[in-house]
């Protein structure tokens, strides 16, 4: 087991000091460093909608992301079911 840490990460505008382990800190900052990123592009596209709203509209278009990447897994899985059984038909003929 990995050993617990603290990270202080200053997240849209906001400081947080949250646990995690050692093995995971370094993608722990790199989530940081993207949600500040997506949150700096919308901030730049939407220089006048107000921070609570904004910070709504970047968790929307993540999950969004989330969701469109999870269809693709449940695609490729789906592909690699449907090889599976045609290699395994080959084999049963050859």
């Amino acid at each position: 087991m990995s050993e617990q840490v603290m990270v202080e990460l200053r997240l849209i505008e906001q400081t947080f000091r949250l646990a995690t382990t050692a093995s995971e800190k370094e993608e722990l900052e790199r989530a940081g460093q993207m949600l500040n990123e997506k949150f700096n592009e919308m901030r730049r596209n939407a220089p006048r909608v107000e921070h609570n709203k904004l910070v709504i509209m970047v968790a929307l278009q993540l999950m969004q992301d989330v969701l469109s990447m999870n269809k693709s897994l449940q695609e490729y899985a789906h592909c690699e079911r449907l090889l599976e059984t045609i290699l395994n038909d080959v084999e049963q003929i050859v």
